[in-house]
């Protein structure tokens, strides 16, 4: 009997500080809670993200990138 391997979907959250105009918008509609903010939102937890991409469609600056790796 072989192992059994999990695949498991990673993503790279990143916040681009230069365009994000801190509205908010992806805080308020991401269903696992990745991002905080302070003056600007950041990804303080990249690891809870589902790859659903609502926090890119949201975001009017178009400051929020993700990427699957």
């Amino acid at each position: 009997m072989g192992k059994k391997f999990v695949e498991y979907e990673l993503y790279l959250v990143y916040v681009d500080q230069d365009k994000c105009e801190g509205c908010g918008q992806c805080i308020i509609y991401c269903p696992v809670d990745v991002f905080d903010f302070s003056i600007k939102a950041y990804p303080s937890r990249p690891q809870n993200c589902l790859g659903c991409r609502t926090c890119e469609a949201v975001c009017n600056s178009k400051a929020v990138i993700i990427t699957e790796i």
